[in-house]
């Protein structure tokens, strides 16, 4: 009997050994959430109506800045080239709005899309945008990738700048091709 019990014993005791290995491998394992889950749709466009396609850029701060971090905000993408005198005359309203409408509600991205000589900018371009019109809200390096006039894979730029307003559930909902103050705080405005 004794025998028999030593035996049922040390089986249990193996038992225990083998799923041992297991829970420690289950618990170093780590549950990487979806940080979008919010993101419901399959499709997605840059036209009014459309949700937009997410982007992931670096800012001049060599950081990287991702569309829909900023869900649940409105924000406005003014799309610029550094060549362009009317991007310039603008490139301080970013920073405006936002003191005006508050950073935990609003956001402008300036995304640019051409350096002084029509090239994709780099960081120095990033750098010396920020410095030379003193913004702080994120200056993005875009391409001419990002264009597409059918709003299908990428915003229908026509000319500088364009400006895109999306809502608090990321929602494209208007979009400018030129510049008009009145329009863009009138349609900023009414999303607040």
């Amino acid at each position: 009997m004794k025998l028999l019990l030593l035996t049922l014993l040390l089986s249990l005791g193996c038992i225990t050994e083998v799923t041992t290995p297991e829970t420690e491998t289950t618990d170093s394992e780590q549950v990487v959430e979806d940080p979008y889950s919010w993101a419901t749709w399959d499709d997605c466009a840059h036209t009014a109506g459309d949700h937009p396609c997410n982007f992931s850029l670096m800012d001049q701060h060599e950081e990287t800045v991702e569309l829909y971090q900023h869900h649940n905000k409105v924000i406005v993408v003014d799309f610029s080239a550094m060549w362009c005198g009317v991007c310039r005359n603008i490139a301080a309203k970013g920073d405006e709005f936002i003191a005006t409408y508050g950073e935990d509600d609003f956001i402008w991205l300036t995304v640019l899309i051409d350096d002084s000589s029509g090239n994709p900018p780099d960081l120095d371009d990033l750098q010396t945008w920020a410095t030379t019109y003193g913004i702080e809200a994120p200056v993005l390096a875009g391409n001419r990738d990002m264009i597409d006039v059918s709003g299908q894979t990428g915003y229908p730029i026509t000319s500088w700048p364009t400006l895109v307003v999306i809502d608090r559930s990321m929602v494209l909902q208007y979009g400018i091709n030129g510049w008009n103050e009145a329009t863009i705080t009138g349609w900023v405005e009414s999303l607040l």
